[in-house]
């Protein structure tokens, strides 16, 4: 499977895993506000990560459960760190953390980024094996690596 196709793979997983996320917290009339502020936070972080993915090529049945882990633990991470470098800019960590009292604080941003991340994941791993072998077995008539060296003349 090509990069580029890893690369759309994963962020039809982010679009995905917002959607939801959208749709569960967002009333029908608010779903989009809540997609566009959702994406602004989960797509810088969905940059991030895009290399974690591209470690694992092949994922086996011993490593499937890492990449989502990875994804629950990459939000979080991040939301740290940033509310990390507020802090070191003179910010106050009280008001971090208690954030907007209808938000909830840093505490659901956190538990909001570590869903969104295993949620991205998640559809990540299960949808890549589905796409690399609709990939493999797309071109019937093409000859595998294999045969094709095997028609070759030797010297």
């Amino acid at each position: 499977m090509r990069a580029i196709s890893r690369i759309l793979l994963s962020f039809c997983s982010l679009l995905l895993a917002v959607a939801i996320f959208s749709g569960v917290l967002g009333s029908l009339g608010s779903w989009l506000f809540v997609f566009k502020v959702t994406m602004i936070f989960a797509l810088p972080v969905w940059l991030i990560n895009l290399p974690i993915l591209f470690l694992f090529k092949n994922i086996d049945r011993h490593r499937r459960w890492t990449i989502p882990a990875l994804g629950g633990l990459i939000g979080p991470v991040c939301l740290m760190l940033w509310c990390g470098i507020l802090v070191l800019g003179g910010s106050n960590w009280a008001s971090i953390w208690n954030g907007d009292p209808e938000t909830g604080g840093l505490g659901s941003g956190l538990i909001f980024a570590s869903l969104i991340g295993l949620a991205t994941n998640s559809f990540y791993t299960v949808a890549l094996p589905i796409f690399k072998r609709r990939s493999d077995g797309s071109a019937p008539c093409a000859p595998h690596k294999d045969e094709a060296s095997a028609d070759l003349p030797t010297r």
